[in-house]
C-alpha cells in the first residue's frame, strides 16, 4: 500500500503513474480532495466544487462519494478506462465507457490524500435470515409447525400469487403456510386468506387450513386471523452462519 499527502499537481501525477497506471487492473486507487465533476452520457450533469472521495476500482468502476449518503453522487461502470493529466493547476481524472457511451471528468484543485493498494478478495457474500431460511427450516422439520404435517410443495402458484408452502396435515386436510421473516402484518393475513380461497375454488376441498408463520404476530393480526378462520405459528429463525464464520470467545482475545 502506498500513500501521499497534500501533493502538488506534478507529484500527484507522478505518484499515480508510478503506482497505479502501470497496472490499473491490479491496483485500487483512492483520491480524497476538492473537486468538481462533469458527466456526459445517458444524461448530462455538473457537480460544483466540494470535498469528496473518488474510488477507482480494479474492474474500472469509478465512484465519487460525498461526505454524506451511502450511494455515490456520480459513478462510471466496470470496464471504464481512466486517464490522468494536468490542466493549469488542476489534476484531471477522465473516465470513459464505450457501451453505452459515457464520459466523466473530475477536476481536482486540491488533493489531500492519494492511496494505491493491491487488494485481493475472492470471498462471496453469504446472507442468512431471509424468508427462504425459515421456509427451509419448516421443510426440514415440519413438526416445528405441528406433528404430522407433510410438506408437498414449495412455491405453489395460485390465481392470487405464489404460496410459500403447501402440504397436508395428519388428517389429510390441505394446509397453506405463508412465511414472513419479520413481524406479521394485516396485509399478510389478507394474502393468506386469498390463497386459501384459491385452493378451495380450484380443488373443491370443503376445508383448507391457512397458517401464518412469523417470528412476531401482533394481537390485532391474531384477532383478524381468528375472524377469517385462519391460524398462526410464531417461529423464530435459526440464524446459522457457515462453519468457518463461527468464532469462539478465545479468538477475540
Amino acid at each position: 500500500m502506498k500513500t501521499i499527502s497534500d501533493p502538488e499537481c506534478d507529484k500527484a501525477l507522478l505518484f499515480i503513474e508510478k503506482y497505479h497506471q502501470k497496472k490499473p487492473e491490479k491496483t485500487f486507487l483512492q483520491i480524497i480532495g476538492e473537486c468538481k465533476v462533469e458527466y456526459d452520457g445517458r444524461a448530462k450533469s455538473f457537480l460544483d466544487w466540494g470535498q469528496r472521495m473518488v474510488l477507482i476500482k480494479q474492474d474500472g468502476n469509478v465512484l465519487v462519494h460525498q461526505p454524506v449518503m451511502r450511494e455515490p453522487i456520480n459513478w462510471q461502470p466496470a470496464g471504464s478506462k481512466t486517464m490522468f493529466s494536468i490542466e493549469g493547476k488542476n489534476v484531471i481524472v477522465r473516465s470513459r465507457h464505450t457501451n453505452p457511451s459515457e464520459k466523466m471528468k473530475i477536476s481536482f484543485r486540491r488533493i489531500f490524500l492519494i492511496l494505491v493498494a493491491q487488494l485481493k478478495d475472492n470471498a462471496s457474500l453469504k446472507i442468512v435470515g431471509m424468508e427462504t431460511d425459515v421456509v427451509n427450516q419448516i421443510v426440514s422439520n415440519p413438526d416445528c409447525i405441528e406433528e404430522g404435517l407433510r410438506i408437498q410443495k414449495r412455491e405453489k402458484q395460485v390465481k392470487s400469487g405464489m404460496i410459500d408452502l403447501f402440504g397436508y396435515d395428519a388428517h389429510h386436510t390441505p394446509v397453506i403456510i405463508e412465511v414472513k421473516r419479520s413481524q406479521a402484518t394485516i396485509n399478510a393475513v389478507h394474502q393468506l386468506r386469498m390463497y386459501v380461497n384459491d385452493i378451495k375454488h380450484d380443488s373443491h376441498h370443503a376445508e383448507v387450513r391457512g397458517i401464518l408463520c412469523a417470528p412476531r404476530i401482533p394481537d390485532m393480526v391474531k384477532h383478524l386471523l381468528v375472524d377469517y378462520g385462519l391460524e398462526w405459528q410464531e417461529i423464530e429463525r435459526k440464524v446459522v452462519m457457515p462453519d468457518d464464520w463461527q468464532k469462539t470467545l478465545k479468538e477475540f482475545f
